[in-house]
């Protein structure tokens, strides 16, 4: 009761009644059934879609989360309308899933090659069944730690793991070693002597290096910043391994010797390897002999060697993480301020020609007009992505970096068309700070045309350096506006305020909700606005009508002044104070060497008084 059913009932509701005569809606107002306005397109492989995302719960695994949406996709399937198809635009469980197998295999390859190395080096292979026995239990015994602590298997605690491997192994080889020592040098000891005096000789020297591993590690917990929060299971992993591969080395390894030696002490024959590797100690034996009795050379040798590191250090790059081939790509494209979506999507649709024959591309996906910034997609007609996916790394001879570097000349090609087209790698997906740019100049001031300009002078400067790529300005300042400038004295005569006065602006250009319309079933929102063709000029924004206090017709213009202006899109503060940005990429240099060449340059660009620049994006991740 008292829906609108039908778009002619909506007509012919009576606004007023004035000397008998009735005033209907469709007398002042055009009633159209219409859609919202189309501010995002979007499209995958060329054809239009829906993007859907679906994000996990902080404690949930991603992969898990990844099969159950799958399942409920492939349930969907059946009873999907004709034409219409699901896909995934990305599936972040993909990356981990090739990560983890990446990482799997180092860690079975590794285990595999140090007990080849073990067997090698003592030939026996009793030895080397002790320690195939002692690495599992280790790692068993740190899955335990680990679920107790909430960790995962991930690529920095499978990283851990390979990297501890080797210590591991270490502690166990040296208590074999030296008992095996033992039981050739006393064969008329008992099997136990042999364990409880060859562990004990070595116990602390395997104390200590174990602790001296330990503390290359454990500092970096102390690291401020992303670098502690990135590395934190990884060092933890490690320190937890390590500190029971060193209990293992002491207690069971010994144990496990006594069981599968014996009191056997016969020495066999020494196989070729051996004979080869005796020579090799006879040598080394002459070597220190000769570096004890000439110490002078040796310090001399040393500090030349430290020099020499400490040389190549210098001229060796430096980046926050290393470049990950795993085949994403964007390329971004801003249009002038005031463009339309359609215009955007124009240029994409043409970068999109482009592409769409060329084999080692696997997907795209368009969207024009919108911006996605972490969980939400913000609407900027002027500004349009394309993420790319290539196919998998085993399938294509050129990689990621490379690809960028080839679409440039499409991306110049396209620019034809209008606006700034950027194209790089995607940053690592997950990481926050990773989804900035490379290099971020932060320029802080005051005044906002001051910044403007020195941020335009600074994008020259970095825009004409060999090591820079993709330079832009954070700050649009050419955005097209009517400003209204309420005369505070005269709309207190007119009894309307200025709350008022921006409220009812904004409900007659945006549109306001005055009601809902049911159809079929569904509710459809009534939304009351002024066309868009009756806002094109200073005059009409000046007859629009606000009401007052006591229900007044009062004109724009006779309690404001309205005038056309640009002005920037936003306004950045850091610490109170305004900032304009430059962003770039880096182009065949490493981010270290580009910063050190930019800190240099930028002390040459006069700035007046009180203007600083800083830095961020992976830049200031990298300094952290």
């Amino acid at each position: 009761m008292g829906e609108f059913n039908h778009l002619d009932q909506i007509r012919e509701v009576v606004i007023a009644r004035r000397a008998g005569n009735r005033l209907y809606l469709r007398d002042i107002a055009q009633v159209v059934d219409s859609h919202e306005d189309e501010r995002i397109i979007t499209r995958f492989n060329g054809e239009p879609c829906v993007k859907l995302s679906v994000f996990k719960e902080a404690e949930a695994n991603t992969v898990e989360v990844a099969l159950a949406v799958e399942t409920q996709l492939d349930e969907l399937d059946p009873v999907l309308p004709e034409g219409l198809e699901l896909g995934f635009v990305e599936n972040q469980a993909d990356y981990v899933a090739g990560a983890l197998a990446g990482v799997r295999d180092a860690a079975i390859g590794a285990m595999v090659l140090l007990v080849l190395v073990v067997w090698l080096f003592l030939g026996s292979f009793r030895q080397v069944v002790v320690m195939i026995v002692a690495l599992p239990l280790t790692l068993i015994i740190n899955f335990g730690l680990m679920k107790v602590a909430g960790f995962s298997l991930n690529i920095f605690s499978l990283g851990g793991l390979v990297v501890a491997i080797g210590v591991v192994l270490d502690n166990s080889i040296v208590v074999i070693e030296n008992i095996s020592r033992l039981r050739h040098e006393r064969p008329d000891q008992a099997s136990d002597q042999h364990a409880i005096g060859g562990s004990a000789e070595v116990g602390p020297a395997i104390v200590a290096a174990t602790v001296s591993f330990l503390a290359l590690f454990v500092p970096f917990l102390l690291v401020p910043g992303l670098t502690s929060l990135l590395f934190r299971e990884l060092i933890l992993v490690i320190a937890g391994i390590v500190i029971i591969s060193l209990a293992v080395a002491v207690t069971l390894t010994p144990m496990l010797v006594t069981i599968f030696f014996g009191r056997s002490t016969q020495r066999r024959n020494a196989t070729r390897f051996e004979r080869f590797f005796d020579r090799f100690t006879d040598g080394y034996g002459w070597l220190l002999d000769l570096a004890l009795h000439a110490p002078g050379a040796v310090a001399i040798t040393f500090v030349a060697v430290l020099g020499l590191a400490l040389f190549a250090m210098g001229r060796v790059g430096g980046e926050f993480l290393p470049p990950i081939d795993d085949g994403r790509i964007m390329v971004k494209v801003i249009m002038p301020t005031g463009a339309a979506v359609r215009e955007t999507d124009k240029v994409l649709r043409q970068i999109e020609q482009r592409l769409a024959d060329d084999p080692l591309i696997e997907s795209t996906f368009a969207m024009a007009g919108g911006q996605v910034m972490g969980l939400y997609t913000y609407e900027v007609a002027n500004q349009g992505q394309i993420d790319i996916q290539l196919v998998p790394k085993s399938n294509r001879d050129i990689g990621t970096t490379d690809y960028v570097t080839r679409l440039q000349p499409i991306v110049a090609q396209a620019t034809a068309f209008g606006g700034r087209i950027m194209a790089r790698q995607m940053p690592i997906k997950g990481i926050h700070g990773l989804r900035a740019a490379e290099v971020v100049v932060e320029i802080r001031g005051q005044e906002m045309d001051s910044l403007a300009d020195l941020a335009e002078r600074t994008a020259e400067t970095m825009a004409g350096m060999s090591g820079f790529r993709n330079v832009a300005v954070s700050m649009d300042i050419t955005k097209p506006e009517y400003q209204v400038r309420v005369d505070r004295t005269k709309a207190a005569e007119l009894g309307i305020s200025v709350a008022d006065i921006s409220g009812t602006l904004r409900s007659l250009i945006t549109g306001a909700v005055v009601s809902r319309f049911r159809q079929a079933g569904e509710y459809y929102d009534m939304r009351m606005l002024v066309p868009e063709s009756q806002l094109t000029s200073r005059r009409q924004v000046e007859n629009l009508v606000v009401s007052g206090s006591g229900g007044d017709a009062i004109r724009v213009r006779d309690v404001a002044n309205v005038r056309q202006a640009v002005g920037p899109l936003e306004i950045v503060r850091k610490n109170q104070v305004k900032q304009v940005s430059v962003e770039a990429s880096t182009a065949n240099v490493d981010l270290a060497t580009a910063m050190a060449t930019l800190r240099t340059t930028l002390k040459n660009i006069d700035r007046p008084a009180g203007y600083e620049f800083g830095f961020g994006g992976q830049a200031e991740l990298m300094a952290d």
